[in-house]
């Protein structure tokens, strides 16, 4: 069995996290071979078609035609910079990242905390993502999709909106009665930006399947999010129920999500690997 790569189509801090992926590979006794489009399956940085990894999209798309495996990576959510996600045909829920009820021992040992729910606040949030990402298939412009989610959001309430652009994706479009929040990054971080700002007096954070309907969550934050959403199985779907929105419990949720995102040192020895083609 091999694996193509290609490490020319990569974010700058992404090298340590493939080259670790690529010794696990090793150690199982599969084959790396650069920039093949006829391997047994591929390994490619992000589903963000852009910049470096634009030409991903053309690997993403002839491996999965021919129905090989895809192995994704991707900064992670849960220790920003420090745990790195590895899905396996996707990178949201869309993809695979091993067995699910999984117990809770590996959230512990991450540090992973759930804030409790929370039942005040004022605005609802709605975060935009980028539209050159495979997580944004089939949807329409960023603009018209939050158009259209305020126009759903005011059948059933008339709290006020705040529209935060993605911090790599931003628009200049200006909606009437609605307050826009601009990302701003934090000093001396790669690409960390300010959302816990954002989160401050938030009833509701709208999101399509990216990492603020996640972080929202964790942060006792309802969610109404996409079907392909990581928070999916504890946020909210329907915007009937914006003033009343579903809080289910979630642990078992955080315990499964422990197992989307790892380490460079527990990709080297081969975990996420063992999860995803093994198990």
């Amino acid at each position: 069995m091999n694996i193509a790569y290609f490490p020319n189509q990569i974010a700058r801090n992404a090298g340590p996290v493939l080259d670790a992926f690529l010794q696990s590979c090793r150690n199982r006794g599969i084959s790396t071979v650069q920039d093949s489009m006829d391997a047994d399956m591929a390994v490619i940085w992000s589903h963000v078609w852009a910049g470096k990894m634009r030409k991903n999209q053309l690997v993403w798309q002839h491996y999965r035609k021919h129905n090989l495996p895809v192995i994704v990576l991707e900064v992670g959510n849960l220790k920003r910079d420090v745990t790195w996600r590895v899905g396996l045909n996707g990178i949201n829920r869309s993809g695979y990242f091993g067995a699910v009820d999984q117990g809770p021992t590996r959230a512990q040992q991450l540090g992973l905390e759930l804030a409790p729910w929370r039942n005040t606040g004022n605005y609802i949030l709605i975060c935009t993502q980028r539209a050159d990402s495979e997580q944004w298939c089939n949807q329409p412009a960023p603009e018209q999709w939050v158009s259209d989610i305020i126009k759903r959001i005011r059948c059933y309430t008339n709290r006020p909106i705040v529209v935060r652009p993605h911090p790599r994706f931003q628009f200049k479009k200006a909606w009437p009665d609605v307050a826009m929040h601009q990302p701003l990054k934090i000093p001396n971080t790669y690409d960390s930006y300010n959302f816990d700002s954002a989160l401050d007096n938030a009833w509701a954070v709208v999101n399509w399947n990216s990492g603020p309907g996640v972080e929202a969550v964790m942060k006792g934050v309802p969610a109404f999010v996409g079907a392909t959403s990581l928070a999916a199985p504890v946020a909210n779907i329907d915007f009937s129920l914006v003033e009343q929105p579903l809080r289910p419990d979630r642990q078992q949720w955080l315990n499964d999500l422990a197992y989307t995102e790892w380490t460079v040192g527990e990709i080297a020895q081969g975990l996420p690997l063992q999860r995803l083609l093994y198990t």
